[in-house]
């Protein structure tokens, strides 16, 4: 199934106090014990929003939503996570998030994991990581920020 970062931006997610929490089907690539998750958003992070485990040790992950950073982020993702996701046809506007590792603060250099992106359902909120069938075509370190160079 194809998803284009384009498309499911065009849906506005914005989690509140009462339903902010997710579950994630197989937890996250190396860590698969961790499932349950809430979104912790800072406006002054504007693009970057808070994974935090909430359960056992607390874990937080940064991720960007990447509609308007990426441009052309076409996701091949297989049928058997589609199915798992509940996700049905080209009308599925799932939440596309991709890890971010901040590897210095100043001068900022921030990366995407692009090809294993989480991808939620927006209307059941269970999500998964899943590596794209086309991850070739994409970095696990895409530069999004560079000010060291």
């Amino acid at each position: 199934m194809l998803l284009e970062a384009e498309i499911a931006g065009r849906e506005e997610f914005i989690p509140d106090q009462t339903n902010n929490k997710f579950f994630m089907l197989t937890g996250l690539v190396g860590i698969p014990d961790f499932k349950i998750f809430e979104f912790i958003v800072d406006p002054d992070l504007l693009t970057i929003v808070i994974l935090r485990c909430i359960e056992g040790d607390e874990i937080q992950i940064p991720a960007i939503e990447p509609v308007g950073l990426v441009q052309d982020y076409i996701l091949d993702i297989s049928d058997e996570d589609s199915e798992a996701l509940g996700l049905k046809g080209a009308g599925s506007t799932p939440l596309i998030l991709n890890v971010a590792t901040i590897k210095s603060f100043e001068p900022q250099k921030v990366t995407l994991n692009l090809a294993a992106p989480i991808i939620i359902n927006r209307q059941t909120r269970v999500g998964k990581q899943v590596i794209l069938v086309n991850y070739l075509k994409y970095s696990t370190s895409h530069v999004l920020i560079d000010e060291t160079e």
